[in-house]
C-alpha cells in the first residue's frame, strides 16, 4: 500500500483530495434539498413544499423526483399551471411511476379538461398499483366517463396572431423577361414575377362537440382567417370554414364522416367557393403506433370571371403511419388527388399530384417541442399546355422546421420556418419561396 502511494507524485494526491473536498459536499447538499422537500410533501405541508421548490427549481427542474414533488405542491395550493408543467415533465421522464400519472390526472380535472383526464387515469391503470387504490381509480374512472357521457357537449375556442415573411406570396419566376416557344422574349406582366412581402395572420377557431352513450360523437366546427400582404395587397386573402360530422368509436377503431364547405376572398373580391364530404379512418394498432387513411371529394367553384374557367371536381385519397421510436415522434404520409375539369377543354389547368412525406417532431420538456417535415410531390397537368404545347409537369420540393413553447396550459407561441421550390420542365413554372413566421395562439 505505502508503496502504492509513493508513486503518486504530491501535485497527484492534492488533485484528489480536492476532487473529493468539492464534489462529495454538492452531492450531499443535493440529496438533502430533495430528501427535506419530500418531508414537507409527506407531511402535507404543502404551502412550506411549495416555497422550498421556488428555491430549488433553477437546480432540480428536469429530475423527475423533483418535477413530482414540485408539481404535487404546487397542485395542493391551486398553482394549477405550475402543477400541470412540473407532472407532465415527470410523467414524459419516468412514465412507469404511476403516482405522477393520478396527479396529472387531478390536475387536468380541475382544470376541467376531462378528455385528458380520462386518458391519465386510463393509463394510471396499466400500470402496477395497490389494489386499493386501483378500486379507487376505477370507480374515478367510471363517474367520469358517466359524467362525460351524460354530457350535453361543450364550445372549444381558439385565436392565434401571427407575423411573418414570405420572399415569394405568389410563387412567381424571379425574372419579368422570360423567352416563350411561340412569342420568343416577352415581359410577364406583374401577377406572374415574384412578389414579396411581410405578413400578417389573424385567425379564430370555434368548435361544439356532443358525445352520446352509444361511443359516438357529432361535432361541429367553423374558422376563419384573414391574411394581409402590405407589399402584395392583390393577395390579401379572407377564409370562411365551417364543417360538421359524426364520429364512431370501436375500441381502438374510430370512423369519422364529415362535410365541409369553405368561401375565400382575395383582396376583398370574391374568389373560391368549395362543398366537399371526407370519410376518415383511425386505428391505434398499438400504444405509440397509429394509422390514418381518409378520402374526400371536394367540388370548387371560382367566382370570378377571369378564373370560372377552373371550376372542378377533385378525389383525394391519404394515407398516415404515426409512430415513436425512443423520444421522437415519426410520420409517414401519402397521398394523392385527381382532378376532374367541369369542361374537357380546360383540362390543361387541372392537375394529378402525388405526394411523399416525413415528419419527426421531439418533446424537449413539458414546455417546450420541435418538428421537422419534408414533402416532395409530382404535379402533371391533364393536357397540353396552350403555350409551351406540352403538358406541364412540376416536381415540389417543401421543407419545415418548427418549435412550439408552452407559455401556460392554454397560451403557446409558436414559430416555423420553411422553403419551397418549385421545378417544371416549362420554366415558366420554376420558383422558389422562403418564409417564416412567428406568433400566439390562445384557447379559451
Amino acid at each position: 500500500m505505502g508503496q502504492c502511494l509513493s508513486k503518486l507524485s504530491l501535485k497527484q494526491c492534492y488533485f484528489f483530495l480536492a476532487l473529493i473536498f468539492f464534489s462529495t459536499p454538492s452531492c450531499f447538499a443535493g440529496a438533502a434539498s430533495l430528501a427535506s422537500l419530500e418531508q414537507l410533501i409527506n407531511q402535507e405541508q404543502y404551502a412550506q413544499a411549495w416555497d422550498e421548490a421556488q428555491l430549488l427549481k433553477d437546480q432540480f427542474e428536469g429530475d423527475p423526483r423533483f418535477d413530482y414533488f414540485y408539481g404535487l405542491a404546487a397542485l395542493e395550493t391551486q398553482h394549477l399551471d405550475h402543477a400541470l408543467l412540473a407532472l407532465r415533465r415527470a410523467v414524459a421522464n419516468s412514465p412507469e411511476q404511476v403516482r405522477p400519472h393520478l396527479e396529472l390526472a387531478r390536475t387536468y380535472f380541475l382544470l376541467n379538461n376531462q378528455a385528458s383526464a380520462l386518458n391519465e387515469f386510463k393509463t394510471a391503470l396499466q400500470l402496477p398499483m395497490p389494489a386499493v387504490v386501483r378500486q379507487n381509480v376505477e370507480q374515478e374512472l367510471k363517474a367520469l366517463e358517466t359524467k362525460a357521457s351524460a354530457s350535453s357537449g361543450g364550445w372549444q375556442g381558439s385565436g392565434s396572431f401571427a407575423l411573418g415573411h414570405d420572399s415569394n406570396v405568389n410563387l412567381g419566376v424571379s425574372k419579368a423577361n422570360i423567352n416563350l416557344p411561340l412569342f420568343g422574349e416577352v415581359t410577364l406582366d406583374k401577377s406572374s414575377v415574384k412578389q414579396d412581402s411581410v405578413s400578417s395572420e389573424l385567425s379564430a377557431q370555434f368548435g361544439c362537440n356532443q358525445a352520446t352513450p352509444a361511443k359516438q360523437a357529432w361535432f361541429v366546427n367553423s374558422h376563419i382567417s384573414s391574411k394581409q400582404y402590405p407589399h402584395a395587397v392583390a393577395y390579401n386573402t379572407r377564409e370562411l370554414e365551417f364543417s360538421a360530422g359524426k364520429l364512431f368509436i370501436d375500441g381502438n377503431k374510430r370512423y369519422q364522416l364529415g362535410a365541409n364547405v369553405q368561401a375565400v376572398q382575395l383582396n376583398d373580391q370574391d374568389y373560391s367557393r368549395s362543398q366537399a364530404l371526407d370519410a376518415s379512418f383511425n386505428y391505434q394498432l398499438a400504444e405509440d403506433q397509429t394509422f390514418l387513411s381518409s378520402v374526400a371529394w371536394v367540388n370548387t367553384n371560382y367566382q370570378q370571371k377571369n378564373t370560372k374557367n377552373q371550376n372542378n371536381q377533385r378525389l383525394q385519397v391519404n394515407q398516415q403511419y404515426q409512430f415513436n421510436y425512443g423520444d421522437l415522434g415519426h410520420q409517414l404520409g401519402i397521398s394523392a388527388s385527381h382532378d376532374m375539369a367541369e369542361k374537357s377543354k380546360y383540362k390543361y389547368l387541372n392537375r394529378d399530384v402525388f405526394s411523399l412525406a416525413y415528419g419527426i417532431n421531439k418533446v424537449w420538456n413539458a414546455q417546450n417541442a420541435s418538428s421537422i417535415s419534408v414533402n416532395a410531390q409530382r404535379r402533371i397537368n391533364q393536357a397540353k399546355d396552350l403555350t409551351y404545347r406540352v403538358k406541364r409537369k412540376d416536381l415540389r420540393f417543401t421543407w419545415q422546421v418548427a418549435h412550439q413553447l408552452q407559455l401556460s396550459n392554454k397560451t403557446t407561441f409558436f414559430a416555423n420556418a420553411g422553403y419551397v421550390d418549385n421545378n417544371s420542365n416549362l420554366k415558366l413554372y420554376d420558383s422558389k419561396k422562403a418564409f417564416v413566421r412567428i406568433g400566439i395562439n390562445h384557447q379559451f
